[in-house]
């Protein structure tokens, strides 16, 4: 009797192990076999391995290696075109910062200096464009300071005088000159 068993046992495993080494890896339903996978060739051997699915074919090791050398290069670039853009917007940053107390030798229309373009209200802050240069209640522009910015008027005052100046007049009195005077 224990012997039917052994015999009973020993062909259930090795009919197990069978199986296991018989059947199709790829995934646990079978495979429909075509006329290419008959023919044996490596192509078909690889589609059955499950390495390529359809008509991919495989990469090589160099093409593999020369694909991870290109997403290298890329990202590099990518990152020093981003560290470029971040110096070229701290320059711009401190070019704003310097400015800002010096005077604009931008030129307004009609060869006259210091124009004022825009006047802007933003609730409680306001500003003014003066040749493009921004400038607040307390800025000099050429010993003119700015004392007050009104919806439609500039109010300054230079050597203890106000005077008003609207969007499109310069901050410069009508007899200022450009040309410096000769000391003779």
């Amino acid at each position: 009797m224990r012997r039917i068993v052994l015999i009973i046992i020993l062909v259930v495993v090795v009919g197990f192990a069978g199986y296991m080494l018989l059947r199709p890896r790829g995934s646990s339903q079978p495979k429909e076999t075509s006329s290419a996978d008959t023919t044996g060739s490596k192509q078909s051997r690889r589609s059955r391995k499950g390495k390529t699915a359809g008509q991919i074919k495989p990469k090589t090791r160099e093409e593999i290696k020369a694909e991870r050398k290109r997403r290298r290069k890329e990202e590099r670039q990518r990152k020093r075109e981003l560290r470029r853009r971040e110096r070229e917007k701290r320059r711009r940053l401190r070019q704003a910062r310097r400015g800002r107390g010096r005077r604009s030798k931008r030129r307004g229309s009609k060869g006259r200096y210091y124009v004022v373009k825009a006047i802007v209200s933003l609730g409680d802050e306001s500003y003014a464009l003066v040749d493009g240069r921004r400038v607040t209640v307390g800025d000099v522009v050429m010993g003119r300071r700015i004392v007050a910015i009104r919806p439609d008027r500039l109010e300054i005052e230079a050597s203890g005088r106000r005077s008003t100046v609207r969007v499109g007049e310069s901050l410069l009195p009508t007899y200022y000159s450009s040309k410096r005077r000769r000391r003779g």
